[in-house]
C-alpha cells in the first residue's frame, strides 16, 4: 500500500509539473485536464497517507514525498536543458594562450 501511495503522489506531482506552462521537459505543456488529474491524485495521495499512517506521520511523509517529486524532476530537466557544457569551439583568444 505504501508503494501505491508513493506512485499516486509522484504521478500527481509529475502531472502538475508537465502541465505547467513554464516546464522545459516537453515542447508543449500537457492540457488543463492533466493539471486537474494531478491535483486529484495529490489530494488523494495526501488523504491516503493520512488515513494509513495517521494525520501526524502520514501527512508529514506525504509532504516529503510531494516535495521530492516537486523538486527532483525540475532539477534534472534544468540540468539537461541548461547544462554547463563547454562550447564546442576553443576557449580563449589566440592559439597557445592559457585559459
Amino acid at each position: 500500500m505504501l508503494f501505491l501511495l508513493v506512485a499516486v503522489l509522484l504521478t500527481g506531482t509529475a502531472l502538475l509539473y508537465f502541465s505547467d506552462r513554464q516546464q522545459r521537459a516537453l515542447a508543449q505543456p500537457l492540457p488543463a485536464a492533466a493539471r486537474l488529474a494531478g491535483v486529484i491524485l495529490v489530494v488523494g495521495g495526501f488523504a491516503g497517507w493520512g488515513w494509513l499512517l495517521g494525520p501526524g506521520v502520514g501527512l508529514f511523509t506525504a509532504c516529503w514525498v510531494f516535495a521530492l517529486g516537486a523538486m527532483v524532476p525540475p532539477m534534472l530537466v534544468g540540468h539537461r536543458a541548461d547544462s554547463y557544457r563547454r562550447p564546442s569551439g576553443r576557449r580563449g583568444g589566440a592559439s597557445g594562450e592559457a585559459v
